[in-house]
């Protein structure tokens, strides 16, 4: 629940996305790739924790799908989906621990979801 703390976050993720070889990737990963680092952007230039939040529904739709292409994932990655966020539509994101710690409500309701799907 700290907006620097996410810029910065933000800012570090940047940085390993831009420098990925997206040319040997097919057209859609290439897609989610340069998609994931716009909402990464957008997340780092924002000062403000719901806009973060919003634009970090649409990092993990694009984030995900990449993840879930990777064979023998280490450690392994958790799917994890929060039925509330993003006004009840519900939304979801990659941890590397089976316990839920939602990003989307922080600290009001931190456990506030359940595991849906796992990279390993």
């Amino acid at each position: 629940s700290d907006a620097a703390q996410v810029s910065a976050s933000a800012e570090a993720t940047l940085s390993v996305l831009k420098s990925l070889k997206t040319s040997e990737l097919e057209k859609m990963e290439q897609s989610h790739v340069t998609k994931a680092i716009e909402m990464l952007d957008a997340i780092a230039q924002s000062d403000n924790l719901e806009n973060q939040r919003e634009h970090f529904v649409i990092l993990n739709e694009n984030i995900i799908p990449l993840a879930m292409n990777v064979e023998k994932a280490e450690p392994v990655l958790y799917v994890q989906k929060c039925p509330m966020a993003n006004n009840n539509k519900g939304a979801v994101w990659l941890s590397t621990e089976k316990n839920i710690r939602n990003p989307y409500y922080g600290e009001q309701m931190m456990t506030c979801g359940s595991v849906i799907d796992s990279v390993q």
